[in-house]
C-alpha cells in the first residue's frame, strides 16, 4: 500500500492528446486541434504515457527505448511537454496568418459540399495531369500572346475591364481554395473552412487545413499544388473565350482576367512568401519552419552566436542543409530586389504626383485628367497604408531581432 502512495503521478493522463508517426522520423502531436512536430523520444513518452498510471510505470513501458530515471522523465514532461499543453497557441502556425483582416466565409460543411464534386481531379494521375496542364499553359501563352494583348477599346471601357478583372480575383481565389479543399478530401482529411482576408486593397483567401500535418509529404505537396492546378484549367477556359468571341470589350476583360490569373499562379509559386510555393518547398524537402530556419542561418552567419541560445534540435541531412543554404541566399536576393523595386515605385509615384500638382492649373478638367488624378490619389493612399503597416514590422522584426552588437 505504501509503495502505491509513493509512486509519482503521471500528469500526461490529465490531457486528451493524440500522437502519430506520419513517416520515418516524422512524428506529430495533436492537442486541441493544434499540431506540433516532435522528436522520436518525446513521441515514445507520449505514446506510452497514455497507458501508464504513474511515472514509474512509464519508465518500465519505455523499456529498451531509453535508459532514464523517474526524476529525469518528470523533468522532461514538466519542462518540455506540459508547457505545450498549457499554451496551445504556440502550435505550428496555420497557413492563414499575416492578413490585415480575415473572416470565415464558408463553413466546413459547405466547403466539403462544394469541393467534393471536383475531388476526382486529385487522384493517382494528379502529377502527370499537372505537368501536362503546366506545359500546355506555357505553350498556349506563346501561341496566343499577341491576340491576348491586342485589344482596342476606349479608356472608359478599359477602366471597366480592369474593374471587372479585380472583381474576378475573388472568384479565382475562391475556386483556387476549393481546389485545396477538394484535394484534402481526396487525401482523407476534412477541410475546416474557407476564409477571406486583405493585404491593403488586395484580397486573399485561405483554407483551414490544420489536419494536413497528419499526412505524408507527398499528399501535402499535392494539396499545396491543387489550387494552382485549378487556375491552370481556368487559363485554358479564358483563352478559349478570347478565341471564340469577336467582341472587343469581352476580349479585353478576358485578357485582363487571364493576366491576373497568370500573375497569381506565378506569385503562388514564389517560395519566398508564405504562399503555396513556400509550403510546396517546405513539404517536399521536409524542412519545417523554412523562413524561420532561413532567418536563423542568416543571423548566425552575420552575428556572434549567443552562448545561451538553445541548439537546433531538427536534424538536417546534407541535402536539407544545401537546400536551406541555397534558399537563404536566393531569399536575400529576392528581398533586396523587392525592396529596390518598391522604393523605385514609391519614388516614381511621388514624382509623378508632384509633376501633376505642378501642372494641374494648366490642365483641362476632362475625363482623362480626372482618371489621372484619381490614379495618383489611389496610388499615394495605397503607399501610405502599406508603409504604415510594414514600418511596424520593420522595427519589430528586423531591428529588434538583429543582434549586430552581441558579444
Amino acid at each position: 500500500m505504501m509503495n502505491n502512495q509513493q509512486k509519482t503521478d503521471n500528469s500526461l493522463l490529465n490531457y486528451d492528446y493524440t500522437v502519430s508517426c506520419i513517416s520515418k522520423n516524422e512524428y506529430i502531436l495533436s492537442y486541441k486541434e493544434k499540431y506540433y512536430k516532435i522528436g522520436e523520444f518525446v513521441y515514445q513518452i507520449l505514446l506510452e504515457g497514455k497507458k501508464a498510471n504513474s511515472l514509474e510505470d512509464l519508465v518500465i513501458c519505455l523499456g529498451n527505448n531509453a535508459i532514464i530515471t523517474v526524476a529525469s522523465l518528470k523533468e522532461i514532461i514538466d519542462t518540455k511537454i506540459l508547457p505545450v499543453f498549457k499554451s496551445p497557441e504556440t502550435a505550428l502556425k496555420e497557413q492563414t496568418g499575416g492578413f490585415w483582416m480575415k473572416r470565415q466565409i464558408l463553413s466546413s460543411k459547405n466547403t466539403a459540399v462544394l469541393a467534393r464534386p471536383i475531388s476526382f481531379l486529385f487522384g493517382s494521375l494528379f502529377y502527370p495531369l499537372f505537368l501536362i496542364l503546366l506545359f500546355f499553359n506555357v505553350w498556349l501563352y506563346y501561341k496566343t500572346s499577341d491576340s491576348i494583348s491586342n485589344s482596342s477599346i476606349s479608356q472608359a471601357y478599359e477602366i471597366l475591364a480592369w474593374f471587372v478583372s479585380y472583381l474576378s480575383l475573388f472568384i479565382i481565389m475562391f475556386v483556387h481554395e476549393l481546389g485545396h479543399a477538394a484535394s484534402a478530401i481526396k487525401s482523407g482529411i476534412k477541410p475546416r473552412s474557407i476564409g477571406l482576408g486583405f493585404y491593403t486593397i488586395m484580397p486573399a483567401m485561405y483554407t483551414d487545413l490544420t489536419d494536413i500535418w497528419r499526412l505524408s509529404s507527398n499528399k501535402k505537396v499535392k494539396i499545396n499544388l491543387s489550387g494552382i492546378f485549378i487556375q491552370l484549367i481556368i487559363n485554358i477556359l479564358i483563352v478559349s473565350i478570347i478565341n471564340l468571341t469577336d467582341e472587343d470589350l469581352v476580349q479585353s476583360i478576358a485578357s485582363k482576367i487571364y493576366f491576373v490569373n497568370s500573375l497569381l499562379i506565378i506569385l503562388n509559386l514564389v517560395p519566398f512568401l508564405k504562399f503555396d510555393g513556400y509550403w510546396i518547398l517546405s513539404d517536399f524537402f521536409g524542412i519545417p519552419n523554412l523562413i524561420p530556419q532561413s532567418d536563423k542561418m542568416l543571423m548566425d552567419a552575420v552575428t556572434i552566436k549567443d552562448p545561451f541560445d538553445e541548439e537546433d534540435n531538427i536534424k538536417k541531412t546534407p541535402l536539407k542543409q544545401t537546400v536551406l543554404t541555397i534558399y537563404t541566399v536566393l531569399r536575400v536576393l529576392f528581398i533586396a530586389t523587392t525592396i529596390f523595386f518598391v522604393f523605385a515605385f514609391i519614388y516614381s509615384s511621388f514624382l509623378k504626383s508632384i509633376i501633376l500638382i505642378k501642372y494641374l492649373p494648366y490642365l483641362k478638367l476632362n475625363f482623362a485628367t480626372t482618371i489621372e488624378i484619381s490614379k495618383r490619389i489611389a496610388t499615394i493612399a495605397v503607399i501610405v497604408l502599406f508603409t504604415r503597416k510594414y514600418k511596424k514590422i520593420f522595427f519589430n522584426i528586423i531591428l529588434k531581432k538583429a543582434r549586430w552588437y552581441k558579444v
